[in-house]
C-alpha cells in the first residue's frame, strides 16, 4: 500500500480546552437574566490565559528525526508553542511554504527568496564493497564516476578488477543527493540507469552485498553500520578519513548543510524556534539527532 501524506500532530494544545471554556461561559451568559450577566472584571473569562501557537515544519529528507528531537525539548521550553510535522518522501517542502501551508521548510541547500537559516552540518560517506581494493579517491574521479565518465574500477585504481562501476543513487527529494550533487557540481548528471535506494539502510545494503557497488550516504549511519561489523568501506576523499573529527574541523571535503527556511519576515514563535536550535542547548542535541553542530557556537 502507497505511503499517505500526513500531518502528525505531537501534542493537544490548550486552544482546545479554551475554546470549550468560552463556549460554556457563554452559554451560561446568555441563560441568565440581565442583572446576572454583570461580570466582574477580576473574573473576566479569558483573562490570565495563554493561547497556543503551532509551528508546522515540511519536510521530506532523513532530518526528520533531527527535527522530531529539537521539537520535543522546544516545547519543553516553551509550553505554548507547539510543533507539527508534514513530512513524507514525495513532499515539497518549498513549494508548501510558498502556498502558507507550513511555517518551516527543511531543505538541504540555501533559498535565496527565503530567509534560510544553517542550524547544522551533515558528512557524506562514500561506500563501497570491504573487499573492493579502492579505498581512496579524489573528488574529481568522484565527480567523474557519479557522472559516468569513469565507467570502469580498473579507471579509478589500477590494481582494481575490469569491472563495471555499479552506481547506486538516491531518491530525488533526498536532500543528501543534492548535497553530493552541489558538492562534485554535477547536478542532475547522474545516470537514470543508476539504482535508486530509497534510504540509507537500503542504499548499505546494497553496497555491502555487490563488489562494484557505489553509494553515498549520512555519515552518522556509515560508520554505526562499519562498527557493527557490515562488510563496507568508507572511502578516503582527497586522503581526508570520514570520520566524526573530520567534519567538525571541517576538513572532510563532502559535507552538507541542513537548513531552516521561512518567509523573509517570519512569526514571533519561529524566530523562536530558531533561536532555540542556534542556542547553546539546541546545538547539543544536534548531535543526539545525528547530525553535526556549527562549529562556531
Amino acid at each position: 500500500m502507497p505511503p499517505t501524506f500526513q500531518i502528525r500532530h505531537r501534542r493537544p494544545t490548550s486552544l482546545v480546552i479554551t475554546g470549550l471554556l468560552l463556549c460554556c461561559t457563554f452559554l451560561l451568559y446568555t441563560s441568565t437574566s440581565a442583572q446576572e450577566r454583570v461580570i466582574p472584571k477580576q473574573q473576566a473569562p479569558t483573562e490570565g490565559l495563554h493561547f497556543s501557537k503551532t509551528i508546522l515544519l515540511a519536510g521530506n529528507g532523513p532530518e526528520r528525526y533531527l527535527m522530531e528531537v529539537l521539537a520535543e525539548a522546544f516545547e519543553q521550553k516553551n509550553p505554548s508553542i507547539s510543533v507539527d510535522f508534514f513530512w513524507h518522501p514525495n513532499a515539497k517542502p518549498i513549494r508548501t511554504l510558498e502556498l502558507g501551508e507550513a511555517d518551516i521548510a527543511v531543505t538541504g541547500e540555501e533559498v535565496s527568496s527565503f530567509r534560510s537559516i544553517m542550524i547544522a552540518r551533515d558528512g557524506i560517506a562514500v561506500l563501497t564493497n570491504f573487499s573492493n581494493p579502492v579505498k581512496n579517491v579524489t573528488s574529481n574521479q568522484l565527480a567523474e564516476i557519479f557522472s559516468g565518465k569513469l565507467r570502469y574500477w580498473s579507471q579509478v585504481y589500477e590494481e582494481a578488477p575490469q569491472t563495471k562501476i555499479v552506481l547506486v543513487n538516491r531518491s530525488a527529494n533526498q536532500n543528501i543527493k543534492q548535497g553530493l550533487e552541489n558538492e562534485l557540481n554535477i547536478s542532475k548528471k547522474i545516470p537514470r540507469s543508476a539504482y535508486r535506494a530509497e534510504t540509507e539502510k537500503e542504499a548499505i545494503t546494497k553496497v555491502s552485498g555487490n563488489l562494484e557497488a557505489i553509494t553515498f550516504v549520512s555519515i552518522t549511519p556509515a560508520l554505526r553500520a562499519k562498527e557493527d561489523g557490515v562488510a563496507i568501506n568508507l572511502l578516503f576523499i582527497d586522503t581526508i578519513e570520514p570520520e566524526v573529527q573530520t567534519v567538525l574541523d571541517k576538513r572532510y571535503p563532502l559535507q552538507r548543510p541542513v537548513m531552516l527556511i521561512s518567509k523573509k519576515q517570519p512569526s514571533a514563535e519561529v524566530l523562536a524556534f530558531e533561536e532555540f536550535v542556534l542556542s547553546a542547548q539546541g546545538q547539543r542535541l544536534i548531535k543526539k539527532g545525528q547530525y553535526y553542530h556549527l562549529s562556531d557556537r
